[in-house]
């Protein structure tokens, strides 16, 4: 964004939403009525209507804050895996 490539942004942010819409969001049951899975479908759409944004604009600050969100993500899903104890029994 910032050299002004318009294709190389374009294709960039395309690729990302499809990670988001296509891998994260679809591995969750839209249908539960768990608040964590609803929070992350809500989370993942706002994501994504975000880098959509900034591809019509050319919004930096739009691509940093979905950045920030998706490090948010990962570090908390390292965190349960170093903690066997935030580990949930299935039902």
């Amino acid at each position: 964004m910032q050299d002004n490539n318009q294709q190389g942004k374009g294709v960039s942010l395309s690729k990302a939403i499809n990670i988001i819409e296509n891998g994260l969001r679809v591995s969750l049951d839209e249908e539960s009525k768990d608040e964590l899975t609803q929070n992350l479908i809500a989370l993942y759409s706002y994501m994504v209507r975000r880098l959509l944004q900034a591809n019509l604009r050319n919004d930096v600050s739009a691509v940093e804050e979905v950045e920030a969100l998706m490090r948010n993500i990962a570090d908390a899903w390292k965190e349960s895996l170093l903690s066997p104890s935030l580990i949930q029994d299935p039902v």
